[in-house]
């Protein structure tokens, strides 16, 4: 297993994997926000290659937070289930922590929904620490208008 910079033709492998944990999109979706965000130095995408095939992708971002300061959070890391169990993730994660060590980022985040239970015993087994629970709230948007 390799993990290595995502590219735009992982796009299709990256819906997939998104499916299989309850976040479909269109591929042609994946295909338009992966190009935006290798296009910005603030955003890390990388994927999981084992025998040519895609089992894992991770995004990080970093930012400055206003009353936390600087910092990467990961936002987003999926693992086949048939992929699970060998390493993939803690390998995912590892590279977002250099990746935030080069960016000069003293503090790593990540969220995990109360649902997924198997990651709040993968975070905690990588050095993480719960910092708190919280409640997620949504609000759809209106379209801008041109």
């Amino acid at each position: 297993m390799i993990v290595r910079p995502a590219r735009a033709d992982d796009a299709g492998a990256i819906a997939r994997l998104s499916a299989e944990l309850g976040y479909p999109a269109a591929p042609e979706d994946t295909v338009s926000r992966l190009t935006a965000l290798l296009a910005d130095e603030r955003q890390l995408v990388v994927v999981a290659e084992d025998d040519g095939n895609v089992v894992g992708w991770l995004q990080a971002t970093a930012g400055l937070v206003l009353e936390s300061g600087f910092r990467v959070e990961i936002v987003g890391l999926v693992v086949a289930a048939a992929a699970r169990r060998r390493g993939v993730g803690r390998e995912l994660v590892h590279r977002a922590e250099t990746w935030a060590v080069g960016v000069g980022a003293r503090v790593l985040v990540v969220r995990s929904n109360i649902a997924r239970t198997e990651s709040h015993r993968f975070y905690p087994a990588l050095g993480f620490t719960a910092a708190k629970t919280q409640h997620v709230y949504r609000r759809i948007l209106p379209a801008a208008s041109a």
